[in-house]
C-alpha cells in the first residue's frame, strides 16, 4: 500500500485543482463482504489485487482502515467502468472460494463507489477529511492523530515491558477491575464476580507510546494473544483471595501451556470460580473451536461468558444455542429501542438459565432502560459508582 488516510488526504490537498495524471478516486468498502479482518494472509491477497490495480493504472492504494481502501489511479472513460467490474470481481473470486454462503446477501452497489477528480475534487477531499474525523472518534484510522497501528513488534514490546517490570509492578500498572453487580428491586446491590482485564488505554500511553490500540486492528488478535498469557500468570497479584472473577481470553489461548499452567496452580479448585470470557465475533468465526474451549473450560469447573454482544444482534441471534452461562450485551443509547424490541429472546435466555447482563452501563439510562427489559445483571462505570 502507499499510505493511509491521512497519506492520501495529503496528497489530495497538495493536488488541489491542478490538472494531473491522476483523474479518478475509487473507495472500496469491504465491510459488507463479512470478512474475517485478522486473516493475515487473506487481508494481504485483498491488498495485493488493490496495488496490482493501482500499479498498472499509474496510481497507488491507500489502506483508509480495515475495510475501507482508496485507490487513485488515471483512467479512460472507459476503463471507469472496466476497473470497478474488475476490482468486484477479483473480490467476489475470493468470497466465492472462501465464504460461498456469503454471496447471495452482499450488495454489488456498494462495494466500489468513484469520483471524478477532474470534476469533483473538492468532493473527494471534503469525503476523505469525513472519514478521517470519524475515524479519529472510532480509532480505526492509521496514522490518526500522528499514532501508528500496531505492528507484529509490538507484542514483543508488551513481553519485554513485562519482563523488566515482573508479574506485581505490571499488574499494578496495567490490570484493572470491574464488577459484574445483581440489582433488584428494593435490595442492595449485590457483587456476584469481578471482570478483570488489561487497561488498553493505559498500556497504549505508556508500555506502546503512540500507538493506536483498537480492537478493529487487523493485529489486535496477535496483541491479545500475547496479553492473555501474562494475565493468566498475574492472577494472583491482582485477585490474590482467589474470589470469583471473570477473564477475557481468546478460544487459542484457552487450552495452551498457559491456561494449562494457571488451572495447575489452582490446585483442587481448578477453575471454579473462573468465568472465561470469550468474544462473540471469534465465536462465531470459529464455532468447533468455541465447543473445544467450552468443554475444556467446564471439565475443570468452569463457566462460560459470551462476550460484546450488540444489541442489534438480538434479532438474529438464538443465545440459547451457545450455550452459555453468561451472556453480556453491549449498552449504547442507539440500541435503547433494539433492546425492547427483543425482550422475549432476552427473557428465552434467562429462562434457559443463561445469566444476561448489560455491560459498559456508564448512565442511569442504561441501568433503567436494563431492567426495563428484564435485565438485572449490571457492568460498567455507573454501577461503580454506586457501589462507593
Amino acid at each position: 500500500m502507499a499510505g493511509d488516510a491521512a497519506d492520501l488526504l495529503k496528497k489530495l490537498r497538495a493536488m488541489g485543482s491542478k490538472k494531473g495524471d491522476l483523474n479518478t478516486l475509487l473507495l472500496v468498502d469491504l465491510s459488507d463482504l463479512g470478512l474475517p479482518e485478522d486473516d493475515e494472509q487473506l487481508m494481504d491477497e485483498i491488498a495485493e489485487i488493490h496495488t496490482r490495480i493501482a500499479r498498472v493504472r499509474g496510481g497507488g492504494a491507500y489502506q483508509l482502515s480495515p475495510t475501507n481502501i482508496a485507490v487513485v489511479a488515471n483512467l479512460t472513460e472507459m476503463n471507469r467502468m472496466e476497473v470497478p467490474q474488475e476490482l468486484k470481481m477479483n473480490l467476489f473470486k475470493i468470497l466465492q472460494e472462501e465464504f460461498p454462503d456469503k454471496m447471495a446477501a452482499v450488495d454489488q452497489t456498494k462495494i466500489v463507489r468513484t469520483i471524478d477528480m477532474a470534476t469533483q475534487m473538492a468532493g473527494a477531499i471534503r469525503f476523505l477529511e469525513a472519514f478521517e474525523e470519524r475515524a479519529k472518534e472510532q480509532g480505526v484510522i492509521a496514522g490518526a492523530d500522528g499514532m501508528r497501528a500496531l505492528n507484529a513488534a509490538d507484542s514483543q514490546t508488551v513481553r519485554a515491558v513485562h519482563a523488566k517490570a515482573g508479574d506485581k509492578a505490571f499488574a499494578d500498572s496495567y490490570v484493572q477491575g470491574q464488577s459484574i453487580t445483581l440489582i433488584a428491586d428494593g435490595k442492595p446491590p449485590t457483587v456476584i464476580a469481578r471482570e478483570y482485564y488489561m487497561r488498553m488505554d493505559i498500556l497504549g500511553s505508556d508500555a506502546l507510546k503512540n500507538v493506536s490500540i483498537h480492537e478493529s486492528d487487523p493485529l489486535f488478535p496477535q496483541l491479545t494473544l500475547a496479553l492473555d498469557p501474562l494475565m493468566l500468570g498475574m492472577y494472583r497479584h491482582y485477585n490474590p483471595d482467589g474470589g470469583k472473577c471473570a477473564l477475557n481470553l481468546t478460544l487459542e489461548s484457552v487450552g495452551g501451556p498457559a491456561f494449562q499452567k494457571f488451572i495447575a496452580a489452582n490446585g483442587a479448585a481448578k477453575l471454579a470460580n473462573v468465568i472465561v470470557e470469550l468474544r462473540l465475533a471469534d465465536v462465531i468465526r470459529d464455532l468447533r473451536k468455541y465447543q473445544a474451549a467450552q468443554t475444556a473450560v467446564r471439565a475443570q469447573g468452569g463457566t462460560i461468558a459470551l462476550d460484546i454482544i450488540d444489541p442489534a444482534l438480538l434479532a438474529v441471534l438464538n443465545l440459547t444455542g451457545f450455550n452459555a452461562n453468561i451472556a453480556k450485551i453491549t449498552w449504547r443509547e442507539s440500541g435503547m429501542e433494539t433492546l425492547a424490541r427483543n425482550r422475549s429472546v432476552i427473557k428465552q435466555a434467562q429462562d434457559a438459565g443463561c445469566i444476561v447482563v448489560l455491560c459498559r452501563v456508564d448512565s442511569e439510562l442504561g441501568l433503567r432502560v436494563g431492567r426495563e427489559v428484564g435485565i438485572t445483571a449490571f457492568q460498567g462505570l455507573h454501577i461503580e459508582d454506586m457501589l462507593i
